[in-house]
C-alpha cells in the first residue's frame, strides 16, 4: 500500500494497515538496484511538485501527473497487509510516492505558507484520487490525524522527506540517515551470564503450568450479517456499508474472511471457547487490539464502550483467574499514536488510555503497577515467588506512532525502565515473561529501538524466558539471536494469532506449557475453527479443534530457542516441513491454501523468524543459501 503524502498516505494508509507480516528477501543485485531507485525517486519527486502545484493553481491533472499518480496508486489487497509482507516492487513505488508527497506537502505547509484547513482537504483529495477510501471517509481520517502531523511539523523545522520516510521504510531508497534518529541508546548495566551456546530448556512435563494466550478480537459493534463484504474500502462488513445485490457477498454470521473484523457473538464464543477447553488454565494473556479497523470513524467514547464490554467478558468468563493485559495499537485514538507523557494537551494525550486501563486491570493488577500504566500504559507485576511479568507499550516504537518523528529518544524512558526491572529481577532470582503487542524486531518496529531492545536482552537473556505478541493476526514464531554471538539463539517470541479472521485467517488462541520451577515455554498448542464451516452452519457454535501440538508435530523434545534454531535450519532444507509451518501460521484459512505459497513465498516466512531487527539480513542470508539450492523450481523469479 502507498505510504503517501505527509496527510495522506502517512494517515490513511498506515492507519488501515492490517497486519499480516512476512519479509521480503533482498536478490543479489539488490545494491545495484537500489542505487538506481535512487536516481529514479530523486528526479520523480521533483517533477511531481511541479506538476502537482500546476494542478493546484488551475485545478486540473495533467496526462503527467496522472501517469504518476497511476505509478504509485497500489493494489487494492495492500491496503490489509502490514508493510513487511509487502513485494519488493510495491515497496519500492511506495518509498517513490512517499518521498514525492512528502516533500511537496512539507513545501506546501513551510514554504507557501497553507494553513490547515487548506492542507486538509487536499491531502483528502490525494487520498480520493488514489482510491484508498471514499471522499467522505477521506477527509474523516485525515483530520483525525492532521492536527498531530501539523504540531510535529512545526515544531521541527529540520525534519525531511528523507527522515520521514526512512522512519516509515527502514528500507529501499527510504533509508534513516538523520544522526538524532539513530544515536539515542540506553544504559546497560554490565554484568549477567555470558552467551556461550544457544539458550536450551526443560521438556514438557505434567506439572507444567497452562497460560492461555487470546489476542486482536478486533470487535466491531457495526459488523451486521450479510452486510457487504466486498466494499472496496479497508474494512468491510458494516451496516453503513449496506447489503450487496450478490448474497455471496454477504457477511457470514460467525465474521468473514474479506477485510472484516469480528461480530461481539464471535468474540464472546472465542472467549468462552478457550475457558470451556482449558479450565485448568493458571493464567491469560491478552496481547491487544479489542478495537475495529474502522480507523477513519473511531472515537474515544467508542472505543471506550468496545473496551469496557471485552475487560467485563474476560472477568466474567474467567472469574478469579488473572488476565493480563497490554495495549494494541488500536486502542488509542487516532490509532497508532502514542505521545510523549510531556505532552499534556487533551487532543495529543494518550493520557485518558492509560487512565482508563490503569482502571480496568486494576481487577487483576495491584496497586504498585498503577503509577507507569497511568504514566505510559506499561507494568510489572510478580505472579508467584519467582516468576515476573512486564507488560510492555511497545505501540511507541510502531513506525507508523507519529510522534517519533517529534522525539525518537523519548522511547528511552520505557526502555530504560524495562531494563532496570530486569535488574531488579536478576538480583531476587526471578525469571519473567514479556508481553507487547507488536512482535519485538519485526519490520515495522522502529530500527533504534530494536537495537535498543537486543542490548538489553543480549545483558538478561537468562532472566527473560519467554516474549508474547500478537498485532499480525498470524500463529508464528520468532527466534532471537545474540546481538554479540550472533549464532548463538537465546530467546523466543510466540504470536497468540487472533480470533479476528482480518484478513483470510481462521480464528485462533494459543495454549502454553510452563515449567513451574524456570518459566521456559515446554510446549504449546492451538485452537481454531472453520470459519467456512462455521458460516455454513450459522444456527449453532463453531467447532473448535487442535489446529497443532507444536513438539508433537514438529517431533521436538522441547521448544527452547536452541531446538527453535535447529528447526528453522531444518525448514530451510526442508521445504515440506516448512510449508507445514506456513499452513499453522496463516491457520489453514481458506483464500491462504487456495492462494499457495511457492519458493520465495515460503523463503520469506522463514526470514521472518529469524529476523531481529529491520535491515538485519544476517540470518536470512544464511538460510536462504540453503534454501535456495533445493530446488530452483521453488522459485518463479529468473535465475
Amino acid at each position: 500500500m502507498g505510504r503517501v503524502a505527509i496527510v495522506s498516505s502517512m494517515v490513511i494508509l498506515a492507519a488501515v494497515i492490517s497486519s499480516i507480516t512476512s519479509y521480503q528477501v533482498k536478490p543479489a543485485n539488490y545494491a545495484k538496484l537500489i542505487e538506481k531507485q535512487k536516481k529514479f525517486d530523486e528526479a520523480f519527486e521533483k517533477e511531481f511538485y511541479v506538476e502537482h502545484t500546476k494542478y493546484v493553481e488551475t485545478g486540473e491533472q495533467s496526462e503527467r501527473l496522472q501517469e504518476m499518480f497511476e505509478h504509485i496508486r497500489q493494489e487494492p489487497d495492500m491496503f490489509r497487509m502490514e508493510m513487511d509482507n509487502h513485494p519488493l516492487p510495491y515497496l519500492t513505488a511506495e518509498c517513490t510516492a512517499c518521498r514525492a508527497l512528502v516533500t511537496t506537502y512539507l513545501t506546501y505547509r513551510r514554504v507557501l505558507g497553507w494553513d490547515r484547513d487548506r492542507i486538509a482537504l487536499q491531502a483528502a483529495s490525494t487520498c480520493e484520487t488514489l482510491n484508498i477510501l471514499t471522499p467522505p471517509n477521506c477527509l474523516k481520517i485525515v483530520n483525525k490525524n492532521i492536527d498531530i502531523l501539523l504540531y510535529i511539523i512545526d515544531n521541527r523545522p529540520s525534519l525531511t522527506a528523507q527522515t520521514i520516510c526512512g522512519i516509515i521504510f527502514q528500507s529501499g531508497t527510504c533509508v534513516l540517515e538523520d544522526p538524532a534518529f539513530l544515536n539515542w541508546s540506553i544504559n546497560v548495566q554490565p554484568g549477567g551470564r555470558p552467551i556461550t551456546a544457544s539458550k536450551t530448556s526443560p521438556n514438557r512435563g505434567a506439572s507444567d503450568l497452562k497460560i492461555i494466550h487470546i489476542t486482536d478480537v478486533h470487535y466491531d459493534p457495526h459488523y451486521r450479517t450479510g452486510y457487504n463484504a466486498v466494499c472496496g474500502e479497508p474494512c468491510c462488513c458494516r451496516e453503513g456499508q449496506g447489503i450487496p445485490a450478490n448474497p455471496a457477498d454477504g457477511a457470514g454470521e460467525w465474521g468473514d474472511y474479506r477485510d472484516c473484523d469480528s461480530p461481539w457473538k464471535a468474540v464472546e464464543d472465542a472467549v468462552r471457547a478457550a475457558a470451556r477447553q482449558h479450565p485448568d488454565a493458571a493464567y491469560v494473556y491478552y496481547t491487544g487490539d479489542i478495537i475495529d479497523h474502522g480507523v477513519w470513524e473511531t472515537t474515544v467514547a467508542g472505543n471506550i464502550v468496545s473496551m469496557t464490554r471485552t475487560y467485563q467478558l474476560f472477568r466474567d468468563v474467567f472469574g478469579s483467574k488473572p488476565v493480563y493485559n497490554v495495549l494494541g495499537n488500536h486502542e488509542n485514538n487516532p490509532t497508532n499514536v502514542f505521545a510523549p507523557s510531556y505532552i499534556t494537551q487533551s487532543e495529543f494525550s494518550a493520557k485518558w488510555l492509560y487512565d482508563f486501563s490503569a482502571d480496568q486491570w486494576s481487577t487483576w493488577l495491584p496497586t504498585a503497577s498503577q503509577q507507569t500504566i497511568r504514566q505510559g500504559g506499561f507494568y510489572t507485576v510478580l505472579v508467584r515467588p519467582g516468576f515476573r511479568i512486564i507488560g510492555m507499550n511497545n505501540n511507541d516504537a510502531y513506525t507508523f506512532n507519529w510522534w517519533i518523528l517529534y522525539d525518537p529518544a523519548y522511547l528511552q524512558a520505557q526502555l530504560q525502565w524495562v531494563h532496570d526491572t530486569l535488574l531488579q529481577a536478576e538480583a531476587a532470582g526471578e525469571k519473567v515473561h514479556i508481553l507487547a503487542h507488536i512482535p519485538i524486531g519485526a519490520g515495522t518496529s522502529y530500527r533504534t529501538w530494536a537495537r535498543q531492545y537486543r542490548r538489553i536482552l543480549d545483558r538478561f537473556w537468562d532472566v527473560i524466558t519467554a516474549h508474547f505478541h500478537g498485532h499480525t493476526h498470524a500463529d508464528e514464531f520468532n527466534v532471537f539471536y545474540s546481538l554479540a554471538n550472533p549464532q548463538h539463539a537465546i530467546s523466543a517470541g510466540f504470536n497468540g494469532g487472533g480470533t479476528v479472521p482480518f484478513s483470510n485467517y481462521n480464528p485462533n488462541y494459543v495454549v502454553y506449557y510452563v515449567n513451574p520451577q524456570t518459566y521456559d515455554v515446554t510446549d504449546f498448542e492451538s485452537w481454531y475453527f472453520s470459519l467456512t464451516e462455521a458460516n455454513q452452519n450459522p444456527n449453532r457454535n463453531p467447532i473448535w479443534m487442535q489446529l497443532y501440538s507444536f513438539s508433537r508435530d514438529f517431533q521436538l523434545s522441547n521448544v527452547s530457542p536452541a531446538s527453535l534454531d535447529g528447526l528453522v535450519r531444518r525448514f530451510a532444507s526442508n521445504p515440506a516441513e516448512l510449508r507445514r509451518y506456513w499452513e499453522f501460521k496463516v491457520k489453514r484459512g481458506d483464500p491462504f491454501i487456495a492462494a499457495g505459497c511457492d519458493g520465495d513465498c515460503l523463503l520469506n516466512h522463514l526470514c521472518q523468524i529469524v529476523t531481529n531487527e529491520a535491515n538485519d539480513d544476517t540470518k536470512c542470508n544464511a538460510l536462504a543459501a540453503i534454501f535456495r539450492n533445493l530446488d530452483d523450481e521453488l522459485f518463479n523469479e529468473e535465475k
